[in-house]
């Protein structure tokens, strides 16, 4: 019954904004595979020349409706947006289709590789055990922050390769996405502490924004463990940061079912990276995934 009503809305939604849109503005409705397997009715709506046209999706606006809101006046107000907010150039004056500008504005975002496959299938990635670490081009201006994911038909009007973009993004993102390394306790209120949170340790960047990355910066973990004179387990709290846990012989087991409980009870099914544990180890052991073991 609810996903009647659901479609009726999504239904109601098209033939409002067809029926409204400007005569110069394209309308296009599709089904978009998000993060985590993810699956939303979008529409995008496009402005001739402009950079960049807004997505929305039916499921964001199905809250509005329940309380009221006529399609009608949620589809007035979508293709309002658009025309007011109707881009000449990518947020932060990046053009996207020069390249020397767009290197500069390289980083990188990770997500988990086996729950995201098809998401992937045409994006740029480097898989490091069961993650894929992506390109992006970070936007910032004074409307916020933001990221476009490196397709593979970027690469075609940019004549470079997948692995020079990839290649200038780990060497870029730590410039305009700066890490960042906080014990737990700086975090968290004094009631919510043990006395063992001194070895428990928050990574991210700046903005706390698909800082799960930082964690492939170039000699970065390796710095923290070499300052902490320990090796470092690595649990994914979410896309946004990690957990680092100093390796002081705890079953890793139980950290296991920590992240596993995280994931259910704590993080939005987008922002959930995977059910895993990793490890660092300084000496030559590098960054893998601990558990679950690879059968």
């Amino acid at each position: 019954m609810k996903t009647d009503k659901k479609n009726r809305f999504y239904d109601e939604m098209k033939e409002c904004l067809m029926r409204l849109r400007p005569e110069e503005m394209e309308i296009t409705f599709k089904r978009i595979t998000k993060q985590n397997r993810k699956r939303l009715h979008g529409c995008t709506l496009q402005l001739p020349g402009a950079a960049a046209a807004p997505t929305f999706y039916f499921e964001d606006l199905y809250e509005a409706y329940l309380n009221g809101t006529a399609p009608e006046d949620i589809a007035e107000s979508l293709i309002n947006y658009a025309k007011e907010n109707n881009l000449d150039a990518i947020p932060g004056n990046i053009d996207i289709d020069d390249y020397e500008c767009v290197r500069k504005n390289l980083g990188l975002v990770v997500i988990g590789e086996e729950n995201n496959r098809e998401y992937l299938r045409k994006m740029i990635y480097k898989k490091i055990e069961d993650l894929a670490l992506i390109p992006i081009i970070f936007t910032n201006d004074r409307y916020g922050t933001g990221c476009i994911k490196v397709r593979e038909e970027f690469l075609d009007y940019w004549g470079v390769t997948a692995n020079e973009v990839m290649e200038e993004a780990i060497l870029n993102a730590p410039k305009i996405l700066p890490p960042t390394f906080r014990q737990l306790n700086e975090i968290l209120s004094a009631r919510d502490t043990d006395e063992n949170d001194d070895e428990l340790f928050v990574i991210s960047n700046k903005y706390y924004a698909g800082g799960a990355a930082v964690a492939f910066y170039p000699g970065f973990l390796d710095c923290i463990g070499t300052a902490l004179g320990k090796d470092l387990f690595i649990l994914p709290s979410s896309v946004n940061e990690l957990i680092l846990v100093t390796d002081s012989g705890q079953d890793p087991e139980l950290l296991l079912q920590i992240v596993k409980e995280v994931n259910r009870t704590q993080v939005e099914p987008g922002d959930v990276l995977t059910d895993a544990v990793y490890h660092y180890g300084r000496n030559g052991e590098g960054f893998h995934r601990l558990l679950p073991s690879r059968m």
